[in-house]
């Protein structure tokens, strides 16, 4: 009997010549921003070492100390500069998620509870954890079991990221709370500081602290759109502005201080990084464990191998999704390669193993689109007014080019606007433009010829890891921030992930009155509002919320069982695939969480338009066609942009008609919508 031959998946090699040619331009996109990259590096740079020092108090908690701000900073920082120089997609960022703090929680439980582990062994066992870890992940990568990840959809990668945002928020509150608690654990306030009132003042000016850091956070990310200081003050508190309040919220922190006992606020509690010298050494005690314990490592080892699996690949996902409209190719079984190395790594000194986390991932994208907008708008900007006394079509073409210097699609868009002004035939044109083109300003509507783009570079990835590490020898100084202020970051960080995610945009429009529909309709919306009825996206958003519910629960209120979390999470992949399908319609599943392998190819803008007003019910499902002059009535020229709604093919007419025809109490008015190039 012959044995099947086994061969590596070539995926791995296909990213590596698809990054390879990107290379060099990864660097130089980075460093030609100069001293703007700063602003996505400092942003990110906070993102990630706040939420460390954070999971570093709770590992303290969770572990007696065994596991503290130290250890995760520097798995941070290293594993960041690794994934920074060598990982197949730069915008990745990676650390220490929530879900391995809750994985570690258990598995301490667990190892505190066999003599034969106890407290002076659990790290060892936590090694070799990683390393079976690793080897699955090797295995899973080179298995080409990467290919699979065009299946996960919304529907999954959304309930991840809400329920990651559901954990930090839940941590801010617990968080907070605790200081209204008598102090426990390693190095724990004692004396006065435990009375009753001194207790309520620490709860209740650290309640303020937090509520300080999440109103003004959020508060100063849209200072963009503020009417008041000059456009440069404006740039520099949304660019800087939160890593600012950090600061400034921790020495307000200190106007309670005079005369109260210590620990008044409390503090965070950070060791020295000279000081901790036990876990660098781990590797050697690995031969102490029991082999039986050894073999059972394989347990966690397959729980977190499903959860990296799971969560770097939604990360990079989300980093990545077609509405940033990345050029560069993705590289997720390279990646996934990476993470086997680096938890390798990880184990065997005694620190926590990291992989690709939300919400810093596409933080970090939405934080290198704002830059490389700005930099395209600024540019432009600078060019109109340079050459405003010159003729408004020579202005454009030297808008083109440029756009072209700086490798920006805006050069097509520009070039389309310049096409349609000039009578020539074109199929393209600005999406944002609500105006005829000859009204159209080349300085103050720069932003409706402004496409979606992000500065695909490694720079900013780098120097947020370095600055990580740059974090490892200031803890006497980082001792001195009030723990509250990590919290109230916590749930801005969770806030602030919330917008782009569809899960929660739908929440809020269940949660909508219904005489009020309409305003959502002439404002700027997803295509779904206008295709799907109102009744399948709330019985849609309630299964979701139900899968939700299900695998927080799971998580946080079922002690040990709650290790089986990322299975569940897991499980969501073919629920959606085989069971949502005989619950909803396929239209349906397209609009609202369409898989790649689902999607059919998009139509043209011309003739989705042309389909729409087809279709559209104006009273009568009989209603026939529009003519050409029909047609150019109901649809300006300039509302067919490349954001319009992409219909889908294979509906017939009739199928077309009742599926994006809206309920009576969606839509007040029979009027034709066919604004729909403002979608979101």
């Amino acid at each position: 009997m012959r044995l099947p031959k086994l061969s590596v998946n070539s995926g791995i090699l296909d990213d590596l010549r698809g990054r390879a040619v990107w290379y060099r331009d990864d660097w130089q996109q980075g460093l030609n921003c100069s001293y703007r990259i700063l602003a996505p590096s400092t942003y990110i740079l906070f993102t990630s070492a706040i939420p460390a020092i954070a999971f570093g108090e709770q590992f303290v908690q969770y572990t007696d100390g065994s596991i503290s701000a130290v250890q995760v900073l520097t798995a941070t920082a290293m594993c960041g500069i690794i994934q920074a120089i060598v990982g197949g997609q730069p915008l990745l960022i990676v650390g220490v998620a929530e879900p391995i703090v809750l994985l570690y929680k258990f598995m301490y439980s667990f190892a505190s509870d066999r003599p034969a582990l106890g407290q002076n062994l659990f790290l060892p066992w936590c090694a070799w954890a990683c390393v079976w870890t690793a080897c699955m992940l090797w295995l899973t990568a080179a298995s080409g079991a990467c290919r699979y990840i065009y299946k996960f959809t919304r529907f999954s990668g959304e309930l991840f990221g809400m329920l990651i945002a559901t954990l930090f928020l839940q941590q801010a509150v617990q968080g907070v709370k605790e200081g209204f608690q008598v102090d426990s654990g390693t190095d724990a306030v004692t004396g006065a500081a435990n009375d009753f009132n001194w207790r309520l003042v620490n709860g209740l000016w650290g309640f303020i602290l937090a509520v300080g850091v999440l109103w003004t956070s959020l508060t100063v990310r849209q200072a963009r759109s503020w009417l008041y200081f000059k456009g440069w003050a404006r740039s520099f508190l949304a660019d800087y502005g939160v890593p600012l309040l950090v600061v400034i919220w921790s020495a307000v922190g200190y106007c309670v201080n005079s005369g109260t006992p210590s620990g008044i606020p409390r503090r965070t509690r950070i060791p020295n990084t000279w000081d901790e010298k036990t876990n660098w050494t781990v590797a050697r005690d690995m031969g102490q464990v029991p082999c039986v314990y050894i073999a059972g490592a394989l347990v966690p080892a397959l729980v977190i191998t499903i959860l990296f699996y799971f969560d770097h690949s939604v990360s990079s996902q989300l980093a990545q999704t077609a509405d940033f409209n990345l050029r560069k190719p993705s590289a997720y079984n390279w990646d996934l390669l990476l993470v086997g190395f680096m938890t390798f790594a990880c184990g065997i000194i005694g620190i926590p193993p990291v992989n690709g986390v939300l919400p810093q991932a596409p933080m970090h994208t939405r934080a290198l689109a704002t830059l490389k907008m700005q930099t395209v708008k600024t540019r432009l900007q600078k060019t109109a007014i340079q050459h405003q006394d010159q003729p408004r079509a020579d202005v454009m073409i030297l808008m083109v080019e440029q756009a072209k210097k700086m490798d920006s699609r805006a050069a097509d868009t520009i070039q389309a606007a310049l096409s349609h002004e000039l009578g020539q035939p074109t199929n393209e044109f600005p999406h944002g433009l609500t105006k005829p083109a000859d009204e159209f300003d080349l300085v103050r509507d720069i932003d409706a010829v402004l496409p979606m783009e992000v500065q695909e570079q490694r720079v900013s990835g780098l120097l947020q890891s370095l600055l990580v590490a740059v974090c490892l020898p200031l803890t006497p100084l980082i001792k001195f921030c009030p723990v509250a202020v990590l919290w109230g970051y916590f749930a801005y960080m969770a806030l602030d992930s919330l917008p782009g995610n569809q899960f929660w945009q739908r929440i809020l429009l269940v949660g909508t009155d219904k005489s009020l529909y309409y305003k959502l309709l002439s404002e700027g919306h997803v295509a779904f509002l206008e295709t799907v009825p109102f009744k399948a996206i709330a019985f849609f958003t309630v299964l979701q919320f139900i899968g939700l519910a299900a695998v927080y629960v799971v998580s946080s209120w079922t002690g040990i069982v709650g290790v089986i979390f990322p299975v569940m999470i897991m499980a969501l992949v073919p629920i959606r695939q085989y069971i949502m399908p005989y619950i909803f319609s396929r239209h349906t599943l397209h609009e609202l969480d369409a898989a790649e392998y689902e999607e059919a190819p998009a139509i043209a803008d011309e003739a989705a338009a042309r389909e729409a007003a087809d279709n559209v019910e104006l009273g009568s499902s009989s209603t026939p066609a529009l003519t050409d002059e029909e047609f150019a009535q109901h649809v300006p020229k300039h509302h067919l942009g490349q954001e319009s709604v992409k219909l889908r093919r294979g509906h017939s007419g009739e199928q077309a008609s009742s599926h994006r025809s809206l309920d009576s109490h969606l839509r007040p008015t029979p009027s034709v919508e066919l604004s729909l190039a403002h979608q979101q």
